[in-house]
């Protein structure tokens, strides 16, 4: 890598350029704000439905397989990150050309999170704030009635993401603890109101599911994250620490979090974690975990997003993290009342979620296969160069070509659509590249040179 790391960081939060040494964070630091991203309301909601579909024994399981695969890929990508010290959309100027890789990031990851899934995301919290109220207290408070509720919620959000790793350091580091109690508790109350730990390995799922459903349910829940995990790697005090906290942080703490929330919907009638805790008496707790889970879920979501459009467009950081954070803010509140439905959206988005899981299989490939055993690069700090003056091929069709064939065809495969289309990307790229090194075979277009802003 270049050791260019000192250069100005026009576009904020080390958007398009290196972090520098000053701002690296520790193991521990790293640790904690993966776990702050973990801590989200996907990973409870998924939980939940592992207890309404599977005995405690085979829920384990499913557990462990899930988060397993889930650790090595996002260790695999973090590592990459914790090197070049680069955000994901940067890295793909090497396996994409850097044409390629602004549409890919903006395509995969402006849009499907700093716009599509932030929105998605404000919705879902105004309306389960909806729903905890009216346990509560009867009825809604107009400060969270739908619309309202939708609107601030995604301000609050947006307002950690525009501190960019400073803030979501600040919330994880405020909300973890605070959220692994409130889980722990409803966990021990749904074990007491079941009859003690005698009772939980005869507990009765109410609507069984296999395991295999399970565990893609499980790695489909947190592949995003794996995948972009280099954006948050990158500030790692050692090349390694980043990708090795998110592996931890996956293997020890997503097992715990799945687990709690799985025990509240297995040991009790109600449907969703949220209603499980308010049916046990601590309705207050679900509100506190539905507020902090969705913050830390959805500043995220715009962090990313935000990193995306900053390698597309020459806007500084904290600009376009407002801006999407502000239309997101909008499209949540004419959600919630209803002026157009949330169906449609969430079915695109999910289809162009299955774009994003091949550009962890693209990067893994090129970085510890490629690189070393194909150009002879074998020392990771010099597989890629960054910083002012370096080229780079406008297009790398291989990677172009290897991104969307992954994403189209891994539906069509028996298995996690996920995993099979890292795989499919994983494999298209290196016998594409290999081929075409092989035969002569030009397989780039054009070239463009990196300015001194990073840009």
């Amino acid at each position: 890598m270049s050791d260019k790391t000192n250069q100005a960081d026009v576009f904020e939060d080390h958007a398009v350029s290196a972090v520098p040494k000053e701002q690296q964070r520790s193991f521990t630091g790293m640790f904690m704000v993966y776990t702050g991203v973990l801590v989200c309301m996907a990973v409870i909601w998924t939980g939940g439905e592992l207890g309404r579909g599977l005995a405690l024994n085979n829920m384990i399981l499913a557990i462990l397989g899930g988060s397993v695969i889930t650790a090595i890929i996002g260790l695999l990508t973090g590592i990459i990150g914790g090197y070049t010290r680069t955000s994901t959309y940067v890295i793909l100027r090497h396996s994409f050309g850097r044409y390629g890789s602004m549409v890919a990031g903006a395509a995969v990851s402006g849009i499907s999170c700093g716009i599509g899934w932030f929105f998605i995301q404000a919705w879902l919290f105004s309306e389960v704030m909806e729903t905890i109220s009216l346990e509560l207290w009867g009825s809604v408070p107009y400060l969270f009635q739908g619309h309202i509720s939708a609107f601030w919620g995604a301000i609050l959000m947006t307002l950690t993401a525009i501190f960019g790793f400073k803030g979501l350091a600040l919330l994880s580091y405020v909300t973890v603890p605070l959220f692994i109690v409130i889980l722990g508790g409803g966990s021990v109350a749904a074990i007491t109101e079941a009859g003690g730990f005698s009772q939980i390995a005869q507990a009765t799922p109410a609507e069984p599911m296999t395991i295999g459903a399970a565990i893609t349910a499980i790695v489909g829940s947190y592949i995003a994250g794996a995948t972009i995990s280099p954006d948050i790697a990158r500030y790692a005090a050692k090349p390694t620490h980043g990708g090795w906290a998110w592996f931890w942080q996956v293997l020890f703490m997503q097992p715990l979090l799945f687990l709690a929330a799985g025990l509240l919907t297995l040991l009790t009638p109600q449907a969703d974690v949220a209603e499980a805790m308010a049916h046990l008496g601590i309705g207050v707790g679900a509100l506190l975990i539905v507020i902090l889970g969705q913050w830390t879920t959805n500043d995220n979501n715009l962090y990313n997003g935000a990193l995306a459009f900053a390698n597309t467009i020459k806007v500084k950081k904290a600009v376009i993290t407002g801006i999407l954070g502000f239309v997101g803010a909008i499209l949540a509140s004419l959600t919630a009342l209803g002026v157009f439905g949330a169906d449609p959206f969430m079915t695109f988005l999910n289809q162009l979620g299955r774009f994003l899981p091949p550009i962890a299989g693209i990067l893994i490939a090129d970085f510890y296969i490629l690189k070393p055993y194909l150009q002879g690069k074998k020392d990771p700090e010099n597989r890629y160069q960054f910083g002012p003056g370096t080229e780079y091929a406008c297009i790398n069709w291989v990677g172009i070509l290897s991104w969307i064939g992954a994403g189209y065809f891994s539906v069509y495969l028996p298995g996690i659509v996920a995993l099979n289309s890292i795989l499919l990307s994983f494999i298209a790229f290196i016998i594409l590249t290999y081929t075409c090194e092989m035969f002569n075979i030009q397989y780039t277009s054009g070239s463009y040179v990196e300015e001194s802003t990073g840009f």
